[in-house]
C-alpha cells in the first residue's frame, strides 16, 4: 500500500460499496485500516482513518479520531461532527463489519482441571470456571460468562462429564450451520456466519439423570440489534431463536 491514503480510500471505498461489502473489499479495507493505525499520521490521515472506522461500523471510534481534526468553524464540519456523536452515542463501536480473518484461527481448549471449578457463594451447586479461557464455538468467552448447575455440591463427580462436554461445544460449526439453515430460509448462514458469532453467555445443567442441558446467549451479524438464543440437549441443537 503507497501513502497516498486519501487515494487507497476512495477506490477501496467505491469497491466497497459496488461490491456490497465484499468479504474482499473489507479485507482491503481492514489492511488500510490496520496501516493507518500503526503510522505516523498526518491531519488528512486522520480524516481517512475515521472514514474506514465510520463505514466498517466503528462509529465511536470514527468519532474520537474526527473530533481531533474536525474544524468547528467550518459548518460541514460542524455539522458532520454532530452527526457522528449521535451515531458514536447510539451504536458505539456493536455493530461492526467484522474482519473474518481475526475470527477463523482455529482455537486450543486449555486444559481444564478440577481445581478451575470454583462454587458460587450463594449457591452451592452452582459453579464457574476461573483462570481460564474457555472456548465455546471457537471463541474464547469471558470467566463471567459461564456457569455450570449441577446436582450436588460435589463437582468431582461431575468434572469430568462437564470437561468432555465443553470439548464439544469448542467447535460445532457443521452442527450450528446446519439447524440454522432448516430453521431459517431468509439468510443462508455459512462458515463466514459461524466464524464471526459473539457469544455472551453459556450455561450448562447437569441433572440427577445426568442429562446435560445448554443454554447459549450470543448474536449474529443477520441481526446485530437482536440476541441470538441457542438450545442444546445432550449434543442435539433443539432450539434456536432470535430474541429482541
Amino acid at each position: 500500500m503507497n501513502s497516498d491514503y486519501t487515494k487507497d480510500y476512495i477506490a477501496l471505498s467505491n469497491e466497497f460499496r459496488k461490491s456490497n461489502a465484499s468479504t474482499e473489499s473489507v479485507e482491503k479495507l481492514y489492511d488500510l485500516l490496520y496501516e493507518l493505525e500503526n503510522t505516523n499520521r498526518t491531519k488528512q490521515n486522520d480524516i481517512v482513518l475515521s472514514n474506514i472506522y465510520s463505514l466498517l461500523g466503528f462509529h465511536k471510534s470514527a468519532y474520537e479520531v474526527f473530533k481531533t481534526v474536525a474544524d468547528l468553524t467550518n459548518r460541514k464540519d460542524a455539522t458532520k461532527m454532530y452527526v457522528m456523536e449521535q451515531k458514536a452515542k447510539s451504536h458505539k463501536d456493536n455493530f461492526i463489519i467484522k474482519d473474518i480473518r481475526k475470527y477463523r484461527e482455529k482455537k486450543i481448549q486449555p486444559k481444564l482441571e478440577l481445581s478451575d471449578f470454583v462454587a458460587s457463594k450463594n449457591h452451592k451447586t452452582q459453579f464457574g470456571i476461573v483462570n481460564k479461557g474457555i472456548i465455546i464455538f471457537n471463541k474464547i468467552i469471558k470467566e463471567d460468562a459461564i456457569s455450570i448447575q449441577i446436582p450436588s455440591e460435589h463437582i468431582e463427580d461431575y468434572s469430568g462429564k462437564i470437561i468432555h462436554y465443553i470439548n464439544w461445544l469448542n467447535d460445532c460449526k457443521t452442527n450450528l450451520i446446519d439447524f440454522y439453515n432448516k430453521e431459517y430460509n431468509e439468510d443462508k448462514a455459512n462458515e463466514d456466519w459461524y466464524d464471526t458469532l459473539v457469544i455472551y453467555s453459556t450455561r450448562i445443567i447437569i441433572e440427577e439423570s445426568e442429562a446435560i442441558f445448554c443454554t447459549i446467549s450470543g448474536g449474529d451479524d443477520f441481526y446485530q440489534d437482536h440476541l441470538l438464543d441457542i438450545e442444546i440437549t445432550n449434543d442435539v441443537i433443539t432450539s434456536m431463536n432470535y430474541n429482541g
